[in-house]
């Protein structure tokens, strides 16, 4: 029973995964044109509107990618565990 758990958490984790992507650092190369927080952008927005919905954006991906790999960890244990019992 333990390793039918453990593959379901693995199979979600992986899901997570495929969807969210893996964590990893910022790795952006470019010039960047710096603007006030206050600036109005053409479409009526602040530039801190839009830095507040990429550090929300970052943060939920960050989440659900390190969600996934602590699912996958745990339905390999599972796994493991269910293995090791049967040969006990």
């Amino acid at each position: 029973m333990l390793g039918i758990i453990g593959l379901s958490l693995d199979i979600i984790g992986v899901i997570l995964i495929l969807k969210w992507g893996l964590p990893m650092p910022d790795m952006e190369v470019g010039v960047e044109l710096l603007l006030e927080s206050a600036t109005q952008l053409s479409n009526g927005g602040k530039v801190s509107d839009v830095e507040a919905k990429q550090i929300r954006t970052r943060k939920i991906h960050k989440l659900m990618s390190i969600i996934g790999l602590s699912l996958i960890l745990a339905g390999f244990v599972l796994q493991l565990i269910d293995q090791l019992t049967r040969v006990v």
